[in-house]
């Protein structure tokens, strides 16, 4: 069951404490996807919870869709163009990615 449907089982069964489980949960975010029909060529915006837990721990390119869309919607990123905007999001998870660090012998910077 995804976020999504867990809110509005939750919703449609005045569950407050279930809705502010998932709605104050860090790992959380109500984001505005961009949403494509390949039948109709149909495109559209919709609000949905989102899984950002791999946000910063990921680069941009491996982040689904969503995540994706949630990243680029951040007052830091939000004005910059597209490639300016993965490059400074992948140089800060390059920054703290173990995988990377590990095998130059580094260790994670603080943010």
């Amino acid at each position: 069951m995804t976020i999504n449907e867990k809110m509005n089982k939750a919703v449609e069964s005045d569950n407050f404490t279930k809705i502010e489980n998932i709605a104050l949960n860090p790992k959380n975010a109500y984001v505005n996807v961009g949403k494509f029909n390949i039948f109709n060529g149909k495109f559209w915006r919709e609000w949905e919870w989102v899984d950002i837990s791999e946000v910063g721990k990921s680069y941009f390119d491996d982040l689904n869709g969503e995540c994706q869309d949630y990243v680029m919607s951040l007052p830091k990123y939000k004005k910059l163009n597209y490639d300016k905007m993965v490059e400074i999001y992948d140089n800060e998870v390059e920054k703290t990615d173990p995988y990377n660090l590990k095998s130059f012998n580094l260790k994670p910077q603080k943010a």
